[in-house]
């Protein structure tokens, strides 16, 4: 088992450096940093490297190892009113007696796998809509390269070939026809729902595995973390979630045909490192993920609210393309003149261009824009517009 999972760790490609970013770090919290802990956690469940053998029974009459395997696939028990007992839930069961069985350890990696995967899949959504658009345009226009002066492209040994002016304007015009077709088209305006769509699922897919988990431990997740420091309270709820030492009832018939019932008693080693994963997983969920989504989200919504503004636009452009001095009437033309998906369209751009590039961009995009019919622009300015001269 735990080969397969290795396997899928491997593949996942999780230390892969993207040059091209089509999200935001929140997002990424969620199918990058929680996908590779959730799968972490289902690796280390299935090792039995630490801490050795997952369960190991004693009981008199029957072979080690049909009872250890029996007890692991059907289901242990404790008996949580017990007293005077040698371990906590380990005791005689009277007719009187109330069990708990346990037998979430045989689901463990299988539900963190299942979580793990959950949290790509607004990920996988989001890139399949997205189809690579960015990356396409942005191809050659990124800070990691240098201008070149020439006609020809310079091909460096172990690096990507570097542009020439020639190819930098050629991909500029690319992207300027793509600017221009969605803009007058309204081919882009799914763009940001889509996006926000998938950041609304990364919230509920939060609220949605918190509850699980709860159910999955039979109501004791919610409070978990809050006795993990609590030495009293901490380890008598750590016992009751994931006991150490388990009951288990072997039947079997006997010489003369009798019902005979071996009492068994296990030692469940894996719980000591379920307990702990679970721990690790409560302040994950509780301490960042939540905040971290909820704010996302009212990021978004200041974002829309304000992206009409001249004043935002100049804060947030330029914060996303550093060294270049973009052009306040440029910036006050797309505050204007764009819906929000093409604002954000624009955005990620930027975030992904080199700033002189992109100050290039801008200002032939707003040209375009001021010469469009109906502009209250269109009248004052009767320079030729850039925008339409790229094209």
């Amino acid at each position: 088992m735990i080969g397969v999972f290795s396997t899928v760790v491997s593949q996942s490609r999780l230390t892969r450096i993207k040059l091209v970013t089509i999200d935001n770090p929140a997002f990424r919290v969620h199918y990058r940093l929680t996908f590779a802990i959730l799968l972490a956690c289902t690796t280390l469940v299935c090792s039995r490297q630490y801490i050795g053998e997952h369960i190991r029974c004693i009981a008199t009459g029957v072979p080690n190892n049909v009872v250890n395997t029996y007890c692991f696939f059907t289901a242990t028990y404790t008996v949580p009113d017990t007293n005077h007992s040698a371990h906590p839930g380990v005791g005689p069961v009277h007719w009187d007696s109330h069990t708990v069985r346990h037998s979430y350890y045989q689901w463990v990696p299988f539900v963190l796998f299942g979580q793990a995967l959950l949290f790509y899949l607004p990920h996988l959504i989001w890139r399949s809509y997205e189809s690579g658009t960015i990356a396409l345009l942005v191809n050659g226009l990124q800070r990691l390269y240098i201008k070149v002066d020439g006609d020809k492209d310079v091909s460096v040994p172990g690096s990507r070939v570097i542009p020439s002016e020639a190819t930098r304007w050629a991909k500029m015009r690319d992207v300027m026809n793509h600017l221009d077709t969605v803009t007058r088209f309204r081919l882009n305006r799914n763009w940001a729902a889509v996006l926000i769509g998938c950041e609304l699922l990364n919230l509920v897919n939060v609220v949605f595995q918190m509850k699980l988990m709860d159910k999955f431990l039979g109501g004791q997740f919610y409070g978990y973390g809050l006795h993990a420091f609590d030495d009293d309270n901490g380890n008598r709820l750590f016992d009751r979630v994931f006991p150490k030492m388990t009951k288990c009832d072997f039947h079997k018939f006997g010489p003369s045909g009798t019902m005979q019932t071996h009492d068994a008693m296990c030692v469940m080693a894996l719980n000591i490192i379920n307990e702990k994963i679970y721990a690790v997983l409560w302040f994950w969920f509780v301490l960042v993920l939540l905040p971290v989504s909820v704010s996302a989200l009212l990021w978004r919504v200041a974002q829309y609210m304000l992206h009409s503004h001249e004043s935002f636009n100049r804060l947030l452009l330029r914060e996303a393309s550093p060294g270049a001095r973009l052009d306040p009437v440029d910036l006050a033309v797309i505050a204007r003149q764009t819906t929000y998906s093409d604002w954000l369209f624009m955005y990620y751009l930027s975030g992904n261009m080199d700033g002189i590039v992109f100050r290039d961009l801008l200002h032939s995009f707003a040209t375009g824009l001021r010469k469009e019919p109906g502009s209250q622009d269109s009248d004052d300015d009767d320079t030729a517009p850039l925008g339409k001269a790229i094209i």
